[in-house]
């Protein structure tokens, strides 16, 4: 059976993609304003470099009719993750919207709930995804469970995907090499 999800690859080749049997069709690239917002997460994430080991650097930006309204970035291990500061900024108005987010959301239980999981009850119709996660605990469960809720996931794509993988680059090596060796 065709794998369903994003159709846009990662650096090195692996496919953001949801679960088979996903409600929604494929994904598509994102527009040049989805990059110029996902540039705005970028560098939310950036602020954190250095301090989220072993967690990636994640930024997040909610947006709705054209304004932002609710900004977040993963500060450290254990703290809530990116998307989670950015709905609560937001608030109510998160309910429609569209959430760019560097690194796809997380979808299982660690030391934070799943991100997955927050959007979804959050009601935002659109999610634009900076890169895949490698992490075997995601590995396009987030997409998927974003896609069976309704929402849209759109793939940033090109020089920008590729910025949000190398500012993870090696979370993304270490998610890669464990995922391998499973």
């Amino acid at each position: 059976m065709p794998v369903r999800g994003l159709a846009c690859k990662q650096p090195g080749g692996r496919k953001l993609a949801a679960a088979a049997g996903s409600s929604a069709g494929p994904t598509t690239q994102g527009s040049e304003e989805d990059k110029q917002y996902m540039l705005q997460a970028l560098a939310l994430a950036r602020r954190a470099l250095g301090k989220t080991e072993p967690n990636p650097a994640v930024g997040c930006v909610i947006l709705k009719d054209g304004q932002v309204i609710g900004e977040g970035y993963h500060p450290k291990a254990g703290m809530p993750h990116a998307e989670v500061y950015a709905l609560r900024a937001a608030g109510q108005q998160a309910e429609g919207a569209t959430a760019y987010v560097t690194l796809e959301p997380c979808n299982h239980y660690g030391r934070t709930p799943p991100c997955s999981q927050a959007l979804v009850a959050a009601k935002v119709t659109r999610v634009v995804v900076g890169v895949a996660d490698p992490n075997p605990l995601v590995g396009g469960t987030g997409v998927t469970t974003l896609e069976k809720a309704g929402i849209k996931v759109v793939n940033v794509g090109g020089d920008v995907e590729a910025q949000c993988y190398e500012v993870n680059r090696d979370f993304m090596e270490r998610m890669k090499a464990q995922a391998q060796s499973q």
